[in-house]
């Protein structure tokens, strides 16, 4: 660590800035978009009332029962996320592709028969997997900015503690701990930790990549009784898988810092598990034309893993040279269990001609919590009661809906659909315009036939989302980044009846 003596000034401030969970953590696994086969994205997923479709067991178990064939259906997809970012005043894209497995599944439809001593027609199970979040995104924002640099926030955080250059790493091994191994924060014992970039006067840029998903391999069962009553239930392990990693640079452009020409941080983290949901639901076919559906959701009750890592790398002038430093390799495994979720729905349906439908979601964001499990100490049950406290003040009740229509043309099919997903954010909270509210327009067509059937579905989703870099203590505003990203998905099922 090269030591710089300097007249810059220091600030003695509280603030935290590590690897750790967050509550974007729980977002992250709480907020779905539903759209697994070429038929359920192109009628919007609008299927809760309707069933029949491998995608509609994902909104209500009760759709398992529908069917009258022995089914079994493949889903690949394509997804391409375009993303605009404009941090003060400057605006930057980014893009990214994704191919995956949207949906499979299998369905036994075993006829009762027909002797007239029962009234249910079908007993019915299923079992397959849904996609039903997507995580990859592509993200890069840059501009200058003259009051405040990250730096700043490292050398809050390691003088807030009182912690001593001797154990700076070990206490503080991704964050400040890396500053000050590469000599981005400096120490004397008459001022402590003062960093280099003092008052910004820098340029700062990102680059972060995201991947993976959560998928359920669900399994269902349901009856239909009498052609009138369809009911359902479903188990349904979970697989999650997030990757995450990030390249952070401020650099002097004006050459007027002292001794400081650029530091880059890189992070990474994955995280993996998996979890359980069970679901019930039920179909009402009140006549021939319409059809009214509700299913319950329980919480996902989710086991975590997250590995993590960090490296830095310092820029100083000529005389000093350039440093490096690498974090150890971090672990921690906790549990997130997400709200639960109500859905009611409506069809209207012409059996030659289509139908019409429309899904309504409730869920609370705030009713998700955190469970760490690496430590039973005082420190960790604090964080964990933060966290939690942090969710129920800053996320509340939403509700989405869906809409979706289908036209039948002898054996061809024309889908529209549309979906909103509201803000999880309480109203004080939010960004306005950047609140994480989901819009999807969508549409398909398909061919179905005696023994088999193909459907092709697009979606065009949008939300807006704002980052908040970091955050300083001092109160030096700090600006955000403001996010629009845009997804298209291009959906095709194949399946056999039989």
């Amino acid at each position: 660590m090269k030591k710089i003596l300097t007249a810059l000034s220091v600030s003695l401030l509280i603030a935290n800035f590590s690897f750790a969970q967050s509550d974007e953590d729980a977002l992250r696994f709480s907020q779905l978009v539903y759209g697994s086969s070429g038929r359920g994205v192109g009628a919007g997923s609008a299927f809760g009332a309707l069933g029949g479709d491998f995608s509609s067991m994902t909104i209500n178990p009760a759709g398992v029962a529908i069917f009258q064939k022995n089914q079994f259906s493949f889903t690949p997809s394509f997804v391409s996320v375009k993303n605009n970012s404009l941090f003060d005043g400057n605006s930057s894209g980014s893009h990214k592709y994704n191919f995956n497995v949207s949906g499979f599944g299998l369905v036994w439809a075993k006829q009762n028969d027909q002797d007239g001593k029962s009234k249910w027609r079908n007993v019915n199970f299923a079992m397959g997997a849904n996609r039903v979040a997507g995580f990859h995104n592509s993200v890069y924002w840059q501009g200058y900015n003259p009051s405040s640099s990250l730096a700043e926030k490292y050398a809050e955080l390691a003088n807030s503690s009182g912690v001593s250059p001797e154990n700076i790493a070990g206490i503080y091994p991704f964050d400040a701990g890396l500053a000050y191994n590469t000599s981005l924060l400096q120490f004397d014992s008459a001022s402590g930790y003062w960093a280099l970039p003092e008052g910004g006067g820098v340029k700062q840029e990102q680059s972060y990549k995201t991947r993976g998903g959560l998928t359920e391999y669900l399994f269902a069962f349901g009856g239909n009784y009498n052609d009138r009553i369809y009911v359902g239930g479903s188990v349904s392990i979970l697989d999650a898988n997030y990757r995450y990693n990030s390249s952070y640079t401020e650099t002097d452009v004006n050459n007027a810092i002292p001794y400081f020409k650029s530091f880059t941080l890189d992070q990474s983290q994955r995280t993996t598990g998996g979890g359980a949901v069970m679901k019930f639901g039920m179909i009402a076919r009140l006549n021939d034309y319409v059809r009214i559906g509700g299913s319950v959701a329980s919480p996902d009750f989710l086991f975590l893993n997250d590995n993590y890592s960090a490296s830095m790398n310092t820029v100083l002038d000529s005389t000093y040279g350039t440093d490096n430093a690498s974090s150890p390799d971090g672990q921690y495994s906790y549990n997130i269990t997400t709200p639960w979720r109500m859905n009611a729905s409506l069809a209207l349906t012409i059996k030659k001609y289509g139908f019409l439908s429309v899904d309504y979601e409730f869920l609370d964001y705030s009713e998700a919590f955190f469970t760490l499990n690496n430590d039973n100490s005082t420190d960790a049950k604090a964080f964990e009661n933060n966290l939690n406290t942090t969710i129920s003040k800053k996320y509340g009740p939403a509700y989405n809906i869906r809409l979706g229509g289908e036209g039948v043309i002898n054996d061809f099919r024309i889908r529209a659909g549309y979906g909103l997903y509201n803000t999880p954010f309480q109203s004080e909270v939010a960004e306005p315009g950047y609140d994480n509210k989901i819009t999807v327009y969508s549409g398909g067509i398909g061919f179905n036939e005696d023994d088999y059937f193909l459907d092709f579905g697009f979606a065009r989703s949008q939300f807006n989302s704002f980052l908040q870099p970091y955050s300083l203590a001092s109160g030096v505003n700090v600006n955000g980044v403001k996010e629009s990203t845009f997804s298209n998905q291009f959906t095709f099922t194949i399946g056999w009846k039989w």
